[in-house]
């Protein structure tokens, strides 16, 4: 919602109204840009959550329709792009836990079809590597349900991990509960990490470090960069501002060890 009035706020600037359209699924999402086109009732659209091979991109290149799609450039030639570096904010989050005496990081992923959660993958995976620390994932759907089952399974491991980050807030409060029901104490036994920063992830006990993100601001930069497609300024893509690690009470280093270097973060809490 955050993202979206930053949307609407520059649109209406504009004159121009956000329309939000409600789909089941992916053929549904396809027909309404086809009718949007063939109506002109719609005159440019957002793509968010690509997926490999993007059934909506080819539509849109058929169409002609104007768009922006939120990825890097590399993953949608041809459109006009807003991106933030998600391989970057994983390798922060895991080289900042490390700092802490992590030695066994869980992650619980978002589905595999989008193409950011394959980013923050390698990014997750390969800073296991070259830190000389154990990562292991679980794959989850963004769902609160999904995000308890997913911890439940991190838990049960012959080597619990002392860390877990998760790919929203909804699947880390969700965590959270599940950790905490199983006896555990946060952040002195398990420490927890949540991708997307949330009013809710502020005000839970403890509150959770999160990877803060201004959605408002995303929004908004979202909206010009269509209304320059739209206008047919050159080159409109921009790369957004890049997330920031804020730290609250949900982590800290393990006990007896002396943290290292850390990425640039935030306290509070």
């Amino acid at each position: 919602m955050q993202f979206l009035r930053g949307a609407e706020d520059v649109l209406a600037e504009r004159g121009r109204t956000l329309l939000l359209q409600v789909v089941a699924d992916l053929d549904e999402e396809v027909a309404t840009l086809r009718r949007w086109h063939d109506t002109g009732q719609v005159t440019g659209v957002i793509v968010s959550d690509l997926a490999a091979d993007d059934a909506r991109l080819e539509v849109l290149r058929e169409l002609g329709m104007p768009a922006v799609v939120l990825a890097q450039p590399l993953l949608a030639p041809g459109f006009a792009t807003i991106s933030t570096d998600n391989a970057r904010s994983m390798r922060d989050a895991v080289e900042y836990l490390a700092a802490g005496g992590h030695r066994t990081i869980g992650r619980v992923t978002g589905p595999k079809e989008f193409m950011h959660t394959l980013v923050r993958d390698d990014a997750f995976d390969a800073a296991g590597v070259r830190l000389g620390i154990e990562t292991v994932s679980v794959t989850s759907d963004y769902s609160a349900e999904g995000g308890a089952e997913a911890t439940a399974e991190l838990l049960a491991r012959p080597t619990r991990p002392s860390a877990l980050i998760f790919d929203n807030d909804l699947m880390a409060l969700a965590g959270l509960e599940v950790v905490q029901s199983a006896g555990l104490s946060v952040p002195d036994e398990i420490a927890l990490l949540a991708w997307d920063d949330s009013v809710h992830c502020q005000l839970a006990s403890p509150p959770l470090s999160a990877l803060m993100h201004d959605l408002v601001a995303y929004g908004a930069d979202t909206a010009r960069v269509l209304l320059d497609v739209l206008d047919g300024v050159p080159d409109p893509s921009r790369v957004a501002e890049q997330p920031h690690l804020v730290a609250r009470a949900s982590t800290r280093p393990v006990p007896d060890h002396q943290p290292g270097t850390r990425p640039d973060i935030h306290l509070q809490g």
